[in-house]
């Protein structure tokens, strides 16, 4: 029983912690441009390019997209960030 007590205790104290440190709409907005800068994702079009934040309380998702698909997808959690770009069409077919 108090093996369960600290288990539980232990993971309230990293869900605050991760609450505590999402990061925000803004940073997420800086390591897409960032991204962009290096021409390691392409700019969405303006035109027909999305920008999507949605925050999970302990995480956070941003998400470009131009003209129906995703051109950047970002989670970040613990003021780190995760971000995937769409896939290339050589190792789709293969």
């Amino acid at each position: 029983m108090r093996t369960f007590v600290v288990l539980v205790f232990l993971l309230g104290l990293a869900g605050a912690g991760a609450y505590m440190t999402r990061p925000v709409q803004g940073l997420h907005r800086g390591v897409a441009s960032e991204l962009m800068k290096q021409g390691k994702v392409e700019r969405p079009d303006e035109a027909t390019g999305r920008y999507l934040f949605d925050d999970f309380y302990v995480v956070t998702l941003s998400r470009m997209s131009s003209g129906g698909g995703d051109v950047l997808q970002c989670w970040g959690a613990f003021t780190r960030f995760l971000c995937v770009g769409p896939a290339s069409a050589a190792s789709a077919t293969s």
